[in-house]
């Protein structure tokens, strides 16, 4: 299991959230693939852990993914690089780093606490 020392913090979900990623490549013109299922185990402000059928090729400088999902109120779209990868089962984990957005952190941030609160 990886982890990023650094983070703030990373909730973890009772039961997986369902997602939406495409890939495409980095600098490149060609349009990116069609989408693809996964769930996300947990998530912070920087990133997430994936689970997913879809055996992707982790080649960071090169490969980029885009992921849609809702935490709660609204749905978020973020790009983000794998920076690792597991096999597990009959599919894989894989450990996304989001590119630098301070508008989509801070409505993950938004969306969990109101998760939190209508959990209670």
């Amino acid at each position: 299991m990886h982890y990023k020392r650094d983070e703030a913090f990373r909730f973890p979900f009772d039961e997986p959230v369902p997602a939406e990623f495409s890939i495409y490549l980095k600098n490149s013109d060609r349009p990116g693939t069609g989408t693809g299922d996964s769930e996300l185990l947990d998530i912070s402000p920087g990133g997430t852990r994936m689970e997913t059928t879809f055996n992707i090729p982790v080649k960071r400088d090169e490969v980029a993914l885009k992921l849609r999902f809702n935490l709660y109120q609204q749905p978020i779209e973020t790009d983000g690089v794998i920076v690792w990868k597991d096999a597990v089962g009959d599919g894989w984990i894989y450990g996304i780093d989001f590119d630098e957005n301070e508008a989509v952190a801070q409505t993950i941030v938004n969306d969990l606490k109101l998760r939190r609160q209508a959990e209670r």
